[in-house]
């Protein structure tokens, strides 16, 4: 069976179809809480980005080790280096999403460096 990218992003988009309008407006909300993260000067802050990496990593590995139970699978089932680096850059993909999506939440939470 050959695989394009075309038919793999096309099976996904089948697969977020019922969650796109909530996924849309949480980037929507995100984005919003950038800009205003931008218009305070506080979204460069180490705390924010400190706090963001932390909730990614968690993430992430929650993820890895929630992953295999929620296809139905389990760690038994994972056979070679192909499964296990699919299921380490799922999580760590997830977690990079965790992070950008808790850092200008995080950032607005910092004191603003404006005097």
């Amino acid at each position: 069976m050959a695989f394009s990218i075309v038919g793999i992003l096309s099976v996904l988009l089948e697969v977020i179809r019922p969650l796109l309008p909530l996924l849309i407006a949480v980037v929507v909300i995100d984005f919003i809480l950038l800009l205003l993260a931008l218009r305070r000067g506080t979204l460069v802050t180490s705390g924010a980005i400190r706090l963001a990496v932390i909730v990614g990593a968690i993430a992430a590995v929650i993820t890895f080790f929630l992953a295999p139970a929620l296809t139905r699978s389990s760690f038994a089932n994972l056979s070679g280096a192909l499964d296990y680096l699919s299921l380490i850059g799922g999580a760590l993909g997830v977690g990079v999403l965790f992070a950008l999506l808790t850092w200008p939440p995080a950032a607005l939470l910092q004191r603003s460096q404006k005097s």
